[in-house]
């Protein structure tokens, strides 16, 4: 059972918004519709339920084309395609499309969804680049073109060509480089690297011999000086090396380094100690100290306590205030100022706002008054002049025509008994007055309502002023608090020098202090400094530091004795290390010497073996290079029989039957020579004989897109159907209507006879309603639907779907 599409379901995909449901079980399904209203929507909607992309977008160079595909006014969109007698059972896709990508699995695999592409499905942005797109190559990537491979898939030449290009490489040593990796780099890399490798290690051998006999006699005779009775302490590395691993000196250098930091550290103390005693007297410092406390504490009972109060004050409205009596006083006034200064502001001006509101009530209620005052005059006038003015001068306007003598039509008296003027006259200014009374009541109402909506309008300002006025409490304590904070803002103005002062006075109370305590320190650090420099000679066993004895002189012994044995024993650590040195030298020279040995083993046997292999891939390179020529001479044969008696048929009939009268038949372009692979090309032969170029270049702009929609068809043809189904989208561009009605011929073929499921969309409405006659169901159980596709008066997508059944045409019959 051949598979078969059954319906398909769009919701908010591309151009259709809302839901357009259409059923698609028929040999024939021809869709209609104006430009926009979601014909090529519904085709790139059954291409993605088949293979979950649409190819005809991407093509275009857009990788980003998925974000685009739900409609604009939706976040998602929906495709719901079922198929019949796919893999022998009903299959439904139902992909959720969002602009960050398609949600669940669509229908056919991956080659199947080629064959689709390729063999199926012809997109109107794909008809006129169709041939452009079937010659295109990736030059850097040296892909095949479409039709270049159509053209294997058709002969079956995937083995041979496989087996041509596999061989390829074997043709040339060169070629090889990435199919056999092991064979060029042993030909060109391995086997010469090795030969170098071992003259290399040959060469370091004997710099590897030299090496260990310097480093030896310099061992020994550094041995011979500084062991003289033990001669045998340097006979092989590893017991040399037993004699020289002690640091010693490290542990006494880091004594030494340390002792001579802490005196270096004591000798800047003591010289602090001696600058502050000549400069500073305990007595001056003392009254200093004194003079400042009793300022700064005569300050803080004077200002400090008015400034207190008035914090404690505030502190309640503004608690976050910082307090004088901690801290900075200017910042604790200023922050304080600052406040109450933002919060006079404010009751000011709510104040004043509410003094404002006051007279604007009384204004608004005199205009509401006045304003009631006119509507009921209005209302009066109106009442007076209201009647049936307006119809009984149309009714009087009716009856003037009528009047033709001086005898009333209502009651039929002689109106000249009683007037002198004509009747008709009468009725015509009766007619007037009545007319000028209805305006003067239209006017009338006209007032009232302008009236009444500047009364509305004064009394909706009246309640918004009424919901946000001060009520008499409050604004009572508003004026009590303006008071208030305006006492307290000339205070803190008035407090701003003293505060200064009292800053000035805090700073000089401070730093008396510090300098007094520093004083009182020196006497306790000289005694411990002398301590300390007395345990810094014990560690280094130095005679300790008498008390008569001054302590810049000690301090000057010490380091003198410091330096003199840190010179000492970096001579003696340096010459250890050298020594060290020469022995690791000598160890490592006689570990690579074993290595080098053992290396040069190794190598002389890899080289044997590369060569070995070699010489046997050698000979099957000359066998390989025979089958390569055996096979494209047997591709040559097969390509050669297969071009004329199928593809080049099968094209050549089809664009003849399109365009009977174009003397170029597009065809394709034999190889020229067996070598190589097959790389198909497209050309066009004169019918009465001879060649031309390049169907782009040699059929005009109708058989251009003549031949490119029958190179399509029989591309699809020349396959065995995989998949029985034809979708074309407006396949008709620049055609004339020979070349319809032979096209639409065709579709019947392909319908009626090769059991294809055809699916077309055109946009002109007399070609629709053309191929609907010519491919209307033609024997019983046959089928056409036609789908026309709009737009409701809100935008939505609506279908149009009718079924055609077969009906004999009993006339004919009879």
């Amino acid at each position: 059972m051949m598979p078969r599409l059954k319906s398909i379901t769009v919701t908010d995909f591309r151009s259709i918004r809302g839901s357009v449901s259409v059923e698609l079980d028929a040999p024939v399904v021809l869709i209609h519709g104006q430009n926009g209203a979601g014909k090529t929507s519904i085709l790139s909607a059954i291409e993605l339920g088949l293979t979950g992309a649409v190819h005809s977008l991407s093509r275009g160079g857009d990788t980003d084309y998925i974000a685009h595909l739900p409609h604009k006014s939706g976040n998602q969109g929906r495709v719901a395609l079922t198929v019949d007698g796919l893999d022998g059972r009903s299959q439904t896709a139902d992909l959720i499309v969002t602009s960050s990508g398609i949600q669940n699995r669509h229908l056919l695999e991956v080659e199947l969804s080629r064959f689709f592409t390729e063999r199926c499905y012809l997109a109107q942005s794909t008809l006129g680049r169709l041939l452009e797109i079937y010659q295109h190559q990736d030059q850097k990537r040296k892909n095949d073109s479409a039709l270049t491979k159509f053209v294997k898939d058709l002969l079956g030449l995937d083995q041979l060509e496989a087996l041509i290009d596999g061989l390829h490489s074997a043709g040339h040593v060169t070629r090889l480089r990435l199919l056999a990796p092991s064979y060029w780099a042993a030909s060109k890399d391995d086997i010469p690297r090795i030969e170098r490798e071992l003259f290399k290690f040959e060469a370091e051998q004997t710099q590897i011999d030299t090496t260990i006999a310097s480093s030896r006699l310099r061992v020994q005779q550094y041995f011979a000086a500084r062991y003289p009775d033990n001669p045998s302490a340097a006979t092989t590395p590893e017991t040399a090396l037993q004699f020289v691993l002690d640091d010693q000196e490290e542990a006494q250098l880091q004594i030494i380094a340390r002792a001579r930091r802490d005196l270096q550290a004591s000798a800047a103390q003591w010289s602090l100690l001696v600058q502050n005693t000549l400069a500073v007297e305990r007595a001056s410092v003392e009254a200093e100290e004194g003079e400042a406390r009793a300022t700064l504490d005569a300050w803080r009972h004077a200002t400090g306590k008015a400034l207190e109060t008035i914090h404690q004050e505030i502190l309640p409205i503004f608690p976050d205030i910082p307090s004088p009596s901690v801290g900075d006083p200017e910042l604790a006034r200023s922050v304080a100022h600052q406040a109450i200064d933002t919060e006079l502001q404010r009751i000011i001006s709510l104040l004043a706002r509410d003094a404002v509101d006051v007279a604007r009530l009384s204004e608004l209620n005199q205009s509401i008054e006045r304003g009631k005052a006119r509507t009921s005059v209005l209302d009066n006038q109106i009442a007076e002049s209201a009647g049936l003015t307006t119809g009984l001068a149309q009714l009087l306007a009716q009856l003037v025509s009528h009047i033709q003598t001086e005898d009333c039509p209502v009651c039929g008296r002689d109106y000249s008994e009683i007037s002198s003027s004509p009747l008709q006259a009468h009725v015509s200014e009766r007619i007037a007055s009545l007319t000028a009374q209805a305006g003067r009541l239209q006017a009338l109402a006209t007032d009232k309502a302008q009236t009444a909506g500047l009364v509305t309008a004064a009394e909706r300002e009246h309640a918004e002023i009424l919901n946000r006025k001060l009520t008499p409490e409050l604004r009572d304590q508003m004026k009590t608090r303006r008071a208030r904070f305006e006492e307290l803002k000339a205070k803190l103005q008035g407090l701003e020098r003293a505060t200064s002062e009292g800053v000035a006075l805090q700073h000089r109370a401070s730093m008396a202090l510090q300098r007094l305590s520093d004083f009182r320190s020196r006497d306790e650090r000289s005694t411990s400094l002398r301590l300390s420099v007395g345990e810094i000679a014990q560690k280094l066993r130095q005679p300790i530091p008498g008390t008569a004895e001054p302590l810049e002189v000690v301090l000057r012994r010490l380091l003198e004795y410091t330096e003199a044995q840190e010179r000492l024993t970096l001579d003696r650590q340096r010459t250890r290390l050298e020594v060290n040195n020469d022995i690791k030298a000598w160890q490592s020279a006689e570990i690579r010497r074993i290595e080098i040995n053992e290396l040069i083993t190794k190598i002389e046997n890899r080289l044997q073996q590369l060569q070995t292999a070699k010489t046997e891939a050698d000979r099957c390179l000359e066998l390989a290079k025979d089958l390569g020529r055996q096979a494209r001479e047997a591709r040559a044969a097969i390509v050669r029989r297969v071009f004329n008696e199928e593809l080049n048929r099968v094209w050549s009939d089809l664009f003849i039957r399109l365009a009977p009268e174009e003397p170029f038949v597009p065809a394709f372009a034999l190889p020229d020579k067996s070598g190589g692979s097959v790389e198909a090309v497209l050309e066009t032969l004169y019918r009465a004989g001879g060649k031309g170029g390049n169907p782009l270049a040699m059929l005009s702009a109708g058989n251009l897109n003549t031949a490119a929609l029958t190179l399509f068809l029989s591309l699809h043809l020349s396959v065995r159907p995989s998949l029985p189904w034809l979708i074309i989208d407006d396949p008709v561009q620049s055609m004339d209507e020979v070349h319809i009605s032979q096209f639409a011929a065709l579709l019947r073929t392909l319908a009626k006879q090769h059991g294809r499921q055809l699916v077309v969309a055109v946009h002109e409405r007399q070609l629709f309603d053309y191929l609907s006659l010519e491919l209307s169901p033609a024997f019983p159980d046959d089928r056409l639907i036609t789908i026309e596709l709009g737009r409701a008066a809100d935008g939505t997508t609506i279908a149009v779907y009718e079924p055609k059944i077969y009906i004999p045409d009993r006339a004919i019959a009879a």
